[in-house]
């Protein structure tokens, strides 16, 4: 347990420094877990899908159609999420297959703790994977576009978490797969 908030007072202590400021969730224990709010369900999906199969750095053979990261550019990311409750904000986190290595930020903040129980929410993912824009709530389904793939960079997972009206966090849905992270041309 003190190995983990050192390593939280570390990772505080070397964004200090950035400009970018990243809001980090209850991936790790600690915090009060909420009573009201639960995520039930999500999917994912991004604008960039492979229009032919390929094969990823370990030789394993990725689907043509299969959704990916573009690491050398913006990437529009979706994220379809079910819940019960009060959801007021959802933060993803991206944990890298081999590395282990985590990214974790705030994808979609509502003004007021929505009750609908579903939307498709997106968000901006900048080149390695930091985000750019704000985020929004989609209405209808986004355009597909298929890049040149040049290089494959690793795969990684999606974590999604929510946050309630009173603060306190929900559980967390993690990918059953991960996404291939490429540069694209």
């Amino acid at each position: 347990m003190k190995k983990v908030a050192l390593a939280a007072a570390a990772l505080a202590s070397a964004l200090a420094g950035c400009s970018v400021t990243v809001s980090v969730p209850d991936f790790t224990p600690g915090t009060q877990p909420s009573t009201s709010l639960k995520l039930t369900s999500f999917s994912y999906s991004t604008q960039y899908r492979t229009s032919a199969e390929y094969r990823d750095q370990d030789g394993q053979v990725i689907p043509a159609g299969s959704y990916i990261i573009c690491d050398n550019k913006s990437t529009e990311m979706y994220v379809d999420l079910d819940w019960t409750g009060g959801l007021k904000q959802v933060y993803t986190q991206f944990e890298g297959l081999k590395t282990g290595g985590t990214q974790n930020f705030s994808f979609y903040s509502y003004g007021s703790a929505d009750y609908s129980g579903s939307a498709v929410l997106s968000a901006t993912l900048g080149a390695g994977t930091a985000p750019l824009s704000v985020p929004g709530k989609l209405n209808a389904q986004a355009i597909v576009v298929n890049p040149v793939i040049l290089d494959v960079k690793g795969n990684t997972f999606v974590k999604v978490q929510g946050l309630d009206a009173a603060g306190r966090y929900s559980n967390i849905l993690e990918s059953a797969q991960a996404f291939p992270v490429v540069d694209c041309q």
